[in-house]
């Protein structure tokens, strides 16, 4: 149910174009959906695509916050080792910034 519900938001989010300003509704419910149980988020980072961990990165600063998790953190850098050419660090050094 969980997973089904991110990837048809990230689903819709892919089709809209990067000048859409359709884009920041579909970043507040990917925010929303990641932020409602840290470990369903875990677990659906743990297993999802290349393209979908990608997208998920726009919204990666936000979540952080809302979780405040230091698991969160560790497992996007676990990520990012897994697909280095993401170029995810920054994202996910911004992100480890907003947890207090």
């Amino acid at each position: 149910m969980f997973d089904e519900k991110v990837r048809a938001i990230l689903g819709a989010r892919a089709l809209l174009d990067e000048n859409d300003p359709r884009i920041e509704q579909k970043w507040m419910e990917l925010t929303d959906a990641l932020s409602e149980n840290e470990d369903l988020t875990l677990n659906f980072l743990k297993n999802c695509t290349k393209i979908e961990l990608s997208y998920l990165s726009e919204v990666f600063e936000d979540v952080a916050y809302n979780l405040q998790s230091k698991k969160y953190i560790e497992l996007l850098y676990l990520l990012d080792s897994r697909y280095p050419d993401l170029e995810l660090k920054r994202h996910i050094q911004i992100a480890e910034s907003y947890i207090e």
